[in-house]
């Protein structure tokens, strides 16, 4: 609905609009009103004027615009004029189109504090703050002004050979996580000095003999120690620790082992990642473990699913036994739809879709 012409002839109405419009945008805990007073519309009380004309006007947009209620005082005196301290309750469906008439469109509390704390520190940042605005990142009780002020010290930081878990405990209030996967968010920010931030070393423990001639990776650790007890064959133990391993830069440079004793440190070096080296991985029989083995694919493309170790499992999902996913807190994991292997496609994932339960491999030695 288009606003009435004559609106634009009314400067003192669009001010009162205006006043009802500021007070939705306040805090409030009742509707919005205006008292029709000397003070408030003095308009309506320039005598000399036509102020029956604009009473008119008030009371066409309360009949044939419902933008408020008129509420007469019945207690006025003889002399006063009928509107004379009438209140005006702003209907709560108005709103959108008063903000149309007047051309105010909503504005985000929120929005607009982010706005301002990039406005102060703006000239720091390469992109002149705008990644922050697009994405707002927040951590609970901290205003958008401390938010940006951190980011905004970042710069000193950068440059001191700290790693992105360091950048972030020492920037956001002891939080060694807040920075973990926006790597974007501070490329966009800061250019090239946020690609100088050293990476992370990833940490595994390993159990390597001399001359062994297979892989097996392991997701949890109680299995991985019952497994280091009693070896396989020729096989050389690395413990993922869950989805730590199945990183993309499993096969970097920044990759760092832990050996237990009775390893060959040098020989796991040289021949791990060798491909004429059978590699598998043994983990939970859910979505979760099934997705590490995906993952690790990536890094390892000739990793498959470690039979000895799924079989048994796989039976006992067969006979009815597991746990649902609600009973283990295991509501958000996602089938990973295929893993690449055979065995897991085939086999693991169609029993899981089937059962609608998973199991935790500490309950089974491998065969």
């Amino acid at each position: 609905m288009t606003a009435p012409r004559w609106l634009d002839d009314e400067p003192w109405l669009r001010q009162l609009l205006h006043a009802l419009l500021d007070g939705l945008e306040k805090p409030r805990t009742r509707d919005v009103t205006r008292r029709i007073k000397r003070s408030t519309t003095p308009a309506l009380f320039a005598f000399g004027e036509d102020t029956e004309y604009r009473w008119q006007l008030i009371e066409r947009l309360a009949d044939d615009h419902g933008l408020f209620e008129i509420r007469y005082d019945r207690r006025l005196a003889p002399h006063q004029e009928r509107y004379d301290n009438a209140q005006l309750r702003l209907r709560a469906d108005a709103e959108p189109l008063l903000r149309e008439w007047l051309e105010r469109p909503r504005i985000n509390p929120v929005d607009a504090e982010w706005h301002a704390a990039v406005g102060n520190h703006g000239g720091i940042f390469q992109d002149g703050g705008a990644a922050l605005l697009d994405t707002k990142p927040g951590l609970p009780d901290r205003s958008p002004e401390e938010m940006v002020a951190a980011f905004a010290n970042l710069p000193t930081l950068l440059g001191q050979d700290l790693t992105l878990r360091e950048l972030s405990a020492r920037a956001f209030h002891g939080d060694s996580k807040f920075l973990d996967h926006r790597a974007d968010l501070l490329a966009r920010l800061f250019g090239d000095r946020a690609s100088a931030i050293p990476a992370r070393p990833l940490l595994l423990t390993a159990w390597a003999p001399a001359g062994f001639q297979q892989l097996l990776i392991v997701e949890n650790q109680d299995s991985f120690l019952r497994l280091v007890e009693h070896p396989p064959a020729d096989t050389a133990l690395l413990y993922s620790g869950g989805f730590r391993a199945s990183a993309a830069r499993l096969n970097s440079e920044h990759t760092r082992f832990a050996y237990l004793p009775g390893s060959d440190a040098g020989y796991f070096q040289r021949h791990w990642l060798d491909p004429n080296h059978a590699a598998s991985f043994w983990g939970d029989l859910d979505y979760a473990g099934l997705s590490i083995l995906a993952a690790l694919r990536q890094s390892l493309p000739h990793l498959r699913a470690w039979q000895p170790g799924y079989q048994p499992m796989l039976r006992a999902l067969l006979d009815g036994n597991g746990h649902t996913p609600e009973q283990a807190r295991k509501q958000g994991q996602t089938d990973p739809g295929q893993t690449g292997c055979d065995y897991a496609d085939q086999q693991l994932l169609p029993a899981l879709r089937e059962a609608g339960r998973f199991l935790d491999q500490e309950g089974f030695q491998s065969e």
